[in-house]
């Protein structure tokens, strides 16, 4: 059982756009990439094909059956991007709807019912995060967002779509997978940069990476080292502490990399990351156009991820077989100021009846309300996969997964002052420890007849979660002990086409679909919820009509089943309930231009008009009437929009290459990228603005240095990324409020940066 906490609680240049909304740029530094032989040779200052690893085997991007975003390591660097914000920007369709440290949610194609982690207890999010082919989506207990530094990554793959078949559970809208730069088995190298970021009206703060590469046995053994502490500058303040610039985040942390290579047909590549982020105080503000906050104390976040893998590949005649096998850790704690969500109820006292939620007050002492969340979560999947090696008329691949994740979270909530004889400021206290585990057998089957491949693929499934809660008698509720369980199991197909009608034109269909993990709420009647599942139809086209242009158009449709919407009982207490259907639909477009050898220019634009197709109950800010009844309950209509995708997005990106001065390479860049209004809530009429943001950036170049200085944000647009209503309040006190989360102002960095 959960109470909804205050919203405190809460990569050479672009070479490639496969994407139908954004670039697509396959990683130079990835050592598979190479020339597809069923493209035409790319002459200099012309777009190019390369082969990348997706949907877990190499496939030519401008020959994939669906569409793919690969943002490039170059690309981060060229664009200066350093975490989530940075990078999402550069993919019009991906919506990321900001939070607190490691808070923050990702939606595909409109596919999302709640945009803020505040409002987020049980339930799987619907776009699935992966690491290095690992999954990091939370099954069942949301613990976090990892939000990885964008130093040293080798690519950013945003599959649009579900992933269901390959990747499983959690990727309904699509899947995001970070991969790193592996070790080079040839030669010591490595990256180190230092930055300064100034933020408006903010402080200044300074920034160091380093990587670096050594081989231990040239061509067999090499290991790859990478370091980071990263401080981003604050910019908002909090009155009620009288403390200035409170939301600065700091994020340390580092991997080390082993690719081992015996023989040709056998690799061995380990990895361990840790990652870590502290926010002393919430990012959120009060108002939308605004830059502050009020509360009595502070209300920190500390975070943090790690992860060890051991991938091997082992080429055996005519099959590949692959082993990959990972641990994962993610906690998240939270300390903070609940006063302005529960203080105004308990100094007047409530008397609701209702089967959980007791009378209690009044409590005139009471000034400050504070809550302490603890969550951790730990996990460990194994996947075995065999598969046809390099490319022929007949590709095929099968495998196997499982995964275990055990979870944890206790949750205090105290009234300070209240003193009641028998509980004290105790207004609530809840131990939560469980198991989700996953069990799957997947495959894909291609058949390559030449300019027409068609391709089917399947996964069955078999989930369950199983927890039990403790709840210790408070001033808010009764002791509890339950257990709960709940699984489920079924088959996600996959179907697609493609016909190159001649070397410049492609057509392609796909249908694949998706699910996500069902459970059961933690609330009062311990409800369960079913897992959702959607259909994509999706066609597109991609045109090379002179050698210096692509030009990719797609259209989608998406048919969602029992869609899980997170709202609220009557209690305020969340829960997740599934609403009968919900739509998607809408138009992908992206565009390059690489007319010399100079100059390029890429833009992507999407329309996505998503939105409920049947009607459901929210007690969102319900009241009590002169009876002691329950009021307020309303109806969201059916035709909602679904919260947090604008219908129209769009981004521009030009880029220019010229001599600069004393033999230097000068690159002067810039990112233009358009954000429409977005619903914040489904289940109330809070709206987001458009806002449009300006990113610069100059940049010297010679003998492995670099030197830099960008603008972020050039204008200071108040752009709000997400925000979110309190649902616990009642007709007595509060009336319910609303937490923004703004985008960044203008921020201006200047780096350096050695590669060797």
């Amino acid at each position: 059982m959960t109470i909804k906490t205050h919203s405190s609680v809460r990569r050479h240049r672009p070479i490639l756009r496969v994407s139908m909304l954004a670039l697509s740029i396959a990683s130079p530094g990835t050592a598979q990439a190479q020339q597809a032989s069923d493209t035409p040779a790319a002459d200099a200052g012309a777009p190019s094909a390369e082969i990348v690893v997706v949907g877990k085997r190499l496939q030519n991007l401008r020959n994939v059956a669906g569409t793919v975003n690969v943002l490039s390591s170059q690309q981060l660097v060229s664009t200066g991007a350093k975490d989530a914000e940075d990078i999402f920007k550069l993919t019009p369709g991906i919506q990321f709807n900001k939070g607190s440290a490691d808070g923050g949610l990702l939606t595909i194609r409109g596919i999302g019912t709640n945009t803020s982690s505040d409002n987020t207890s049980v339930g799987q999010l619907p776009t699935g995060i992966y690491i290095e082919d690992v999954p990091f989506t939370d099954p069942f207990q949301y613990i976090s967002t990892p939000d990885l530094s964008a130093f040293d990554l080798d690519a950013v793959k945003v599959m649009r779509g579900p992933q269901g078949a390959l990747y499983g559970s959690g990727s309904l809208g699509g899947a995001i997978d970070y991969t790193f730069k592996k070790p080079d088995l040839a030669s010591i190298g490595g990256s180190f940069m230092t930055e300064l970021d100034s933020a408006q009206g903010g402080n200044t703060r300074p920034s160091v990476y380093g990587a670096f590469n050594l081989p231990l046995v040239k061509d067999v053994l090499a290991v790859r080292l990478v370091g980071q502490y990263q401080d981003d500058p604050a910019y908002q303040d909090n009155i009620g502490t009288g403390k200035t610039n409170v939301n600065g985040r700091t994020v340390k942390g580092g991997r080390a990399l082993l690719l081992f290579k015996p023989i040709d047909d056998l690799t061995i590549d380990a990895l361990y990351i840790y990652q870590q982020s502290h926010q002393g105080d919430t990012s959120a503000s009060v108002g939308p156009d605004v830059r502050y906050y009020d509360s009595l104390h502070p209300s920190s976040y500390t975070s943090h991820f790690s992860m060890a893998k051991l991938e091997i590949n082992y080429r055996l005649g005519p099959v590949k077989l692959t082993s990959l096998t990972a641990h994962q850790n993610k906690v998240r704690n939270f300390d903070g100021d609940l006063t302005r969500l529960l203080v105004p109820d308990a100094t007047v006292g409530i008397d609701v009846p209702s089967e959980d939620v007791y009378g209690f007050g009044p409590f005139p002492n009471v000034k400050e309300a504070r809550d302490i969340e603890l969550r951790s979560s730990n996990g460990f999947s194994q996947e075995f996969r065999i598969a046809s090696a390099g490319k022929s008329a007949f590709n095929w691949l099968i495998g196997a997964f499982g995964q275990n994740v055990n979870f944890h979270r206790t949750q205090d909530v105290y009234l300070v002052g209240a003193d009641d004889p028998t509980y004290g400021d105790s207004f609530f206290n809840v131990h939560r420890d469980g198991e989700a585990k996953e069990r799957a057998i997947f495959g894909e089957a291609n058949l390559d007849l030449g300019p027409f491949e068609i391709g089917a693929g399947g996964r069955y499934f078999d989930t369950s979660v199983k927890f039990h809660q403790t709840r210790v008698a408070t001033l808010e509720a009764g002791a509890q002990d339950v257990s709960y369980s709940h699984s489920e199991h079924g088959f996600t197909p996959k179907f697609q086409a493609r016909y190159r009608l001649d070397s410049h034109v492609l057509v392609y269909a796909t249908a694949a679909k998706g699910y996500r993990f069902g459970g059961v709420n933690t609330a009062p009647g311990s409800q369960t919820y079913k897992s959702d599942n959607l259909w994509n139809y999706e066609a597109g086209i991609r045109l090379q009509p002179a050698r210096t242009l692509n030009f990719d158009l797609a259209g989608f449709y998406i048919d969602w089943k029992r869609p899980q919407i997170t709202s609220a009982d009557q209690n305020g207490f969340l829960i997740v309930s599934n609403v009968a259907k919900a739509t998607s639909k809408g138009i992908e477009l992206s565009t390059q231009w690489h007319p010399v050898q100079s100059f390029s220019i890429s833009a992507g634009a999407t329309y996505t008009d998503a939105k409920t197709d049947a009607p459901f109950q929210s007690t969102r800010n319900f009241g009590t009437d002169a009876a002691g009844d329950y009021s307020g309950n309303f109806t969201v209509p059916s035709g909602t929009r679904l919260p947090g995708t604008p219908k129209f997005q769009a981004s521009l990106q030009p880029e220019f290459k010229t001599a600069g001065p004393f033999d230097t390479t000068m690159t002067l860049s810039g990112t233009l990228s358009y954000t429409g209004s977005r619903r914040a809530q489904i289940d109330s009429e809070l709206k987001l603005p458009a806002y449009t943001t300006v990113d610069l950036r100059a940049k010297l170049t010679r003998d492995g240095w670099a030197g830099s200085i960008g603008v972020e944000n050039l204008f200071g647009s108040k752009g709000i990324s997400s925000a979110a209503y309190s649902y616990f309040s009642t007709g007595t006190g509060t009336d319910g409020y609303a937490d923004y989360y703004l985008i960044r102002p203008r921020i201006i960095s200047v780096s350096l940066r050695k590669d060797f």
